[in-house]
């Protein structure tokens, strides 16, 4: 059995972030960190409506002990500019917003493969999520 990921979880929208955060805590394959642990988070998730501009803020100040962690977003849209910008960062999936907790899960743990798992196409067109919602539960 593989060791848990490590994850720090952002989001602008605190009642998001403790709802996604309580509930990962009761994931033995995810090991969440305290704020003053972020720094060995192997996986960052960050939750937005959008990529905006704070999303990509979180995603820029994640540095820590072993270099960049890897970044999932759950988002509803990603404009291509700044779906760009996010790969530069190291963002390595994206998911819709309703995506349930089994598939964030999934995610995350697959995150440490460090392959980025969009499209050519998304790159390049952006992401419209609202009409790719997958399953809501987990």
């Amino acid at each position: 059995m593989t060791s848990p990921v490590t994850v720090a979880v952002k989001s602008g929208d605190l009642r998001l972030a403790c709802a996604i955060s309580t509930a990962l805590r009761a994931r033995p394959r995810v090991c969440l960190l305290r704020p003053e642990q972020e720094a060995r988070a192997q996986a960052l998730l960050v939750l937005a409506t959008e990529l905006d501009e704070q999303a990509l803020a979180f995603m820029r100040g994640a540095c820590g002990d072993h270099g960049r962690p890897r970044i999932v977003l759950v988002a509803q849209y990603v404009g291509r500019d700044r779906l760009l910008r996010a790969v530069r960062h190291g963002l390595v999936d994206v998911l819709p917003r309703r995506t349930g907790l089994d598939h964030i899960e999934l995610a995350l743990l697959r995150s440490r493969e460090g392959r980025t798992r969009l499209s050519d196409s998304a790159l390049a067109d952006g992401l419209d999520l609202r009409h790719r919602v997958q399953a809501v539960g987990g």
